[in-house]
C-alpha cells in the first residue's frame, strides 16, 4: 500500500509483509525501535512485555532506497500492523469528514462511526468490541468525546456527527439518539460536578490559562485536562446559569446554540500523541458516569479528585447550594491564576 501517494494499490496481509524481511534484518529493526510498537507502545517478550512484532514496511516502492533499507522499515505490534493495512479513511465514514475535520480526528474514529452506522446506538464496552481497531474501552470512550463534541473543537462544523442518548447511555449518530446528552443537567450530584469542573477547565485553556497552572488548581495529572477538555467539548455543559444561580430553565437549554466555543490549538500535537496510545490511564476519566445499565468493562472508580463524601455531605434540598460552593472555589483560584497570566 502506496501511503505517500494517498492512493490504495494491493493490500498485503499483515503475515505476508512480515515474512519478507530476513532474520538479519528483522533483528536490527526490533534493536533500533527497542522491541517497541512504533503505534501503541506496547513491548515484546524480550523487553518484559507480550506483544508478537511485525516489520512493517512504509513503503513498497520507496524512492532512492530499496524495499528493506532501515530508513524504510518500522516495528509494530501484531494488532496495529492489522490495523494499519486495514484501516478506514475519511472516505468509508458514513457522514461526511473535512479536511478540517481530519486534523482532529484518528483513523480508528471513522471505524467507530461505521460501527454506529451499522450498529445502531451502542454502549461503549460493544463498540469497542466491535471496531476492527485492538482499543480499550477507556480509549473508545475518549473517541467518543472527539466525535460527540468535533463541532465545538473544529470552527467551521456547525453540528454534531456523534450524540449520546441520556437515558440509555448508548452512543449513535446524531439521528439514531432521542434523548441527547448535550447540555443535559444530571441529577446524580458527582456528575453534575464533573460537568461543572470540565466545563470551567476548558474555560481556561480557551481564555489562555497555562495547562500547568490547570493541572496546580483542580489537582490533577496532564492526561486528566485533555480528558476534561474533550468531554466538555462533548456535554457542552450551561455553566453559565449556575454561576448566575440556580438551574436553568428549559427556555433557557433551548436558547443555548451548540458549537459556540472554539478550544485552542495549542497542545494539539500533543494530545494527538496521548490519543495514539490507547493505555489505560488510572486518573483519565475523572469521575464515574452513571447512565444507564452497566457498562461491559467495570467504569473507573472516583479518585481523589472528587470531592470527598460528597454524597453524604451533599443533601436533598441543599445539593446546588453545596456544589456552588465547591465550584466557586475552584473559579476564584483560576481568576487568580489567569490575573497572574
Amino acid at each position: 500500500m502506496s501511503e505517500s501517494s494517498g492512493e490504495r494499490t494491493e493490500r498485503l496481509t499483515p503475515e505476508e509483509c512480515h515474512e519478507t524481511v530476513d532474520p538479519k534484518t528483522r533483528e536490527a529493526v526490533l534493536d533500533e525501535y527497542a522491541h517497541r510498537c512504533q503505534v501503541c507502545g506496547r513491548r515484546g517478550p524480550e523487553k518484559g512485555g507480550l506483544a508478537t512484532l511485525h516489520v512493517h514496511h512504509i513503503e513498497r516502492d520507496p524512492d532512492g532506497m530499496g524495499e528493506h533499507d532501515m530508513e524504510n522499515l518500522t516495528l509494530l505490534c501484531r494488532s496495529c500492523h492489522s490495523w494499519f493495512h486495514q484501516q478506514s479513511t475519511p472516505d468509508d465514514a458514513p457522514v461526511e469528514i473535512t479536511e478540517e475535520d481530519q486534523s482532529v480526528l484518528l483513523p480508528q474514529d471513522i471505524e467507530i462511526l461505521r460501527f454506529l452506522a451499522d450498529a445502531g446506538p451502542a454502549r461503549t464496552g460493544d463498540i469497542a468490541s466491535g471496531v476492527p481497531t485492538d482499543l480499550t474501552v477507556s480509549a473508545v470512550r475518549e473517541r467518543l468525546w472527539v466525535l460527540m463534541g468535533l463541532d465545538n473543537l473544529v470552527e467551521a462544523r456547525d453540528r454534531q456527527i456523534v450524540d449520546k442518548d441520556v437515558e440509555t447511555g448508548e452512543w449513535g449518530l446524531t439521528e439514531q439518539i432521542e434523548n441527547s446528552a448535550r447540555g443535559h443537567i444530571p441529577d446524580d450530584p458527582q456528575l453534575l460536578l464533573q460537568r461543572m469542573e470540565d466545563e470551567k477547565v476548558r474555560q481556561a485553556l480557551d481564555r489562555g490559562c497555562d495547562r500547568s497552572d490547570v493541572i496546580n488548581v483542580f489537582d490533577v495529572s496532564r492526561r486528566t485536562t485533555f480528558n476534561k477538555q474533550k468531554r466538555a467539548c462533548a456535554y457542552d455543559f450551561p455553566l453559565a446559569a449556575f454561576n448566575r444561580g440556580g438551574r436553568p430553565t428549559d427556555s433557557e437549554r433551548s436558547e443555548r446554540s451548540p458549537g459556540t466555543t472554539d478550544t485552542v490549538e495549542d497542545d494539539g500535537d500533543e494530545q494527538q500523541r496521548l490519543d495514539a496510545v490507547p493505555e489505560q490511564d488510572t486518573d483519565s476519566l475523572g469521575r464515574t458516569e452513571t447512565w444507564g445499565t452497566t457498562e461491559t468493562a467495570p467504569e473507573a472508580r472516583p479518585s481523589n479528585e472528587s470531592v470527598e463524601g460528597t454524597d453524604q455531605a451533599v443533601s436533598e434540598n441543599g445539593s446546588e447550594e453545596e456544589l456552588r460552593v465547591h465550584l466557586q472555589q475552584a473559579i476564584e483560584a483560576l481568576q487568580e491564576v489567569n490575573s497572574e497570566l
